[in-house]
């Protein structure tokens, strides 16, 4: 089953975008500080306040915005990075 994270680097004055997909769970789209950090704006946490019933509905609530779940399915494919060798897949199944 196909899994994918894209992100955009965030530039000068810009945050940047990370958009995942896991099967099952659909796509997670961010915004993403210039330090790396997912952003969660103001109304989003507003209407997290408003709507959850209780202390574990308002964590349960933070975790989806936060993306918790892609990122733990997708945590075992983020061995790439600055400096480290990359295997690019080039058959095509």
């Amino acid at each position: 089953m196909l899994r994918f994270e894209v992100t955009e680097e965030a530039s000068h004055g810009n945050d940047g975008e990370r958009m995942s997909y896991v099967p099952g769970y659909g796509v997670h789209r961010s915004a993403v500080s210039a330090s790396g950090d997912l952003v969660v704006n103001e109304n989003q946490l507003r209407h997290l306040a408003a709507t959850a019933t209780s202390i574990e509905a308002f964590r349960h609530g933070v975790d989806d915005l936060l993306g918790a779940a892609w990122d733990a399915d997708l945590e075992a494919y983020r061995h790439a990075g600055d400096g480290t060798q990359v295997t690019w897949l080039h058959q095509v199944v």
